[in-house]
């Protein structure tokens, strides 16, 4: 088993993700969100956007296909459109038969049927990060993304991408999209899933690779939350800084 270095309320989470005879994301999603709420220091830092629903033709009403990432890791706004993503992220059960006792990272990484899920789950991803750039929520032409299969996740950037790349959905494909692009794309599905370097929620490795990622879009995020800091609440301008009941009262005595 690994070590693991994370307080003793997430190490009872993560062997209780991992119990039973068949895991569930909706389990792996609260591991996740827990993890992910411990580099949220200061407060303001970032929210969490359980279930994000990004719009395949943003600009084109009529299509209603959209990707649905698992989880977006970013900021609000009052200016359009409204928020924007650091870092996108896509969660699939675990391997369990490989993961059940919680095994050092370095020691699944070439196993086929870990390599697998990853594969597929990188896919997946990345058609939410063309969803994501299309519809002007990114920092940039490029996001980076956290990949889990289960409790173990490796990071990955997407972008920048070319205008028809774009248009192309490698996990769902679509027979409007570019031909030869599309080739391509089936191309990359198709071929032999490559080892990528793991992490464990839970070790240090995995805390301090978090929080590397986090504070590399900290610049970006600077303006929405400066903005959030300098919000003066129209209601407070209206009505002063009484309470509702206050007023109530004041109305009564007069």
């Amino acid at each position: 088993m690994a070590t693991l270095t994370a307080k003793p309320h997430l190490k009872h989470l993560l062997h209780a993700s991992a119990s039973g005879d068949l895991p569930k994301e909706d389990i792996i999603y609260a591991l996740i969100c827990e993890f992910l709420l411990q580099h949220k220091v200061p407060h303001d830092r970032f929210l969490l956007f359980p279930q994000i629903s990004l719009r395949w033709k943003p600009n084109q009403p009529s299509d209603l296909r959209a990707e649905i990432a698992d989880f977006g890791i970013g900021n609000v706004s009052l200016q359009k459109p409204y928020f924007k993503l650091r870092v996108g992220a896509e969660a699939k059960r675990s391997v369990h038969e490989v993961m059940r006792t919680l095994p050092p990272p370095s020691t699944i990484e070439d196993n086929e049927d870990v390599k697998a899920a990853f594969h597929l789950a990188f896919f997946q991803g990345e058609d939410q990060a063309k969803a994501v750039i299309k519809g002007g929520v990114a920092h940039s032409a490029a996001i980076q993304y956290l990949i889990f299969i289960g409790p173990y996740w490796t990071p990955v950037t997407y972008g920048p991408f070319t205008p028809i790349q774009l248009e192309i959905r490698t996990h769902k494909p679509s027979d409007s999209g570019d031909f030869v692009e599309s080739l391509r794309a089936a191309r990359r599905l198709a071929r032999t899933p490559a080892r990528r370097t793991l992490y464990l929620l839970g070790t240090q490795e995995s805390e301090v690779q978090l929080e590397y990622i986090f504070s590399t879009t900290d610049a970006a995020a600077e303006p929405l939350r400066n903005e959030a800091k300098a919000y003066t609440c129209m209601f407070t301008q209206l009505h002063g800084s009484t309470t509702p009941i206050q007023r109530i009262e004041q109305k009564l005595h007069h």
